[in-house]
């Protein structure tokens, strides 16, 4: 009898407690009101609907990018109705109303300078590259060379041509990219989503968006070819 009483209450105590997941289930993203909202017209269901969506972590990174899939259930089995893979477009379009943390992004930015400024080189040489509404030219690729802070060379790619004069204020070095991220998060930017360099700290993608109510001023960077270099000169 003292057997059976044991196990009918290990019984009875698991199965009024929830179980830990297990390390292959996908987490599920925390979603603001916004992108819920915006998820279900997505979706084509309204809040009264009786069904229930959430959305899969696939990649893991904590945060609604693209890749990860949302589910719709409910109905009259209350089981899973459909899934959509969210692109690009579909993130985007969550997000159009998403303020940014301003204070989140503000400690994340001083955290990552001050790892730059641990790790950085002397001497080294990236590429950038810019996406605005601008004219062909000026959206294509520049490699930097960068000595002791100062510009000393750069060229547009992939000609190899040197940069022209009129134009040395597009050749940034990382520190002029850390000020747009600070110019844009005191300006309190409607949009800004940026990616930083795990090992050096330096931003390796950079989307400002200062105002959703005018078109076209969205700008973005990005930092890519990052390599310490070696017989930079300062220019005589």
């Amino acid at each position: 009898m003292k057997p059976l009483l044991t196990t009918v209450l290990l019984a009875a105590s698991l199965g009024g407690c929830a179980l830990p997941p297990t390390s292959g289930e996908i987490p599920t993203l925390k979603l603001e009101d916004s992108q819920l909202a915006a998820l279900r017209t997505l979706l084509g269901v309204t809040e009264s609907s009786p069904f229930s969506i959430k959305v899969l972590d696939q990649d893991r990174n904590a945060s609604l990018s693209a890749g990860d899939v949302a589910v719709l259930s409910g109905g009259i089995t209350n089981g899973e109705i459909s899934r959509r893979k969210l692109s690009v477009s579909d993130v985007q379009t969550l997000n159009a109303n998403l303020k940014p943390d301003y204070g989140s992004l503000a400690r994340q930015l001083l955290a990552v300078e001050s790892q730059w400024r641990e790790k950085r080189p002397s001497h080294y040489t990236y590429t950038l590259q810019r996406s605005c509404f601008c004219p062909k030219d000026f959206l294509k690729p520049l490699e930097i060379r960068v000595f002791k802070n100062s510009v000393q060379q750069a060229r547009i790619m992939p000609e190899g041509k040197p940069l022209p004069k009129s134009r040395k204020g597009e050749a940034l070095v990382i520190e002029d990219l850390f000020a747009v991220i600070h110019r844009a998060i005191n300006s309190q930017a409607a949009a800004i989503d940026v990616t930083y360099d795990p090992l050096y700290g330096f931003p390796t993608t950079l989307f400002i968006d200062q105002d959703k109510n005018m078109a076209d001023e969205e700008i973005s960077y990005a930092a890519s070819n990052f390599k310490p270099a070696s017989g930079l000169k300062p220019k005589p």
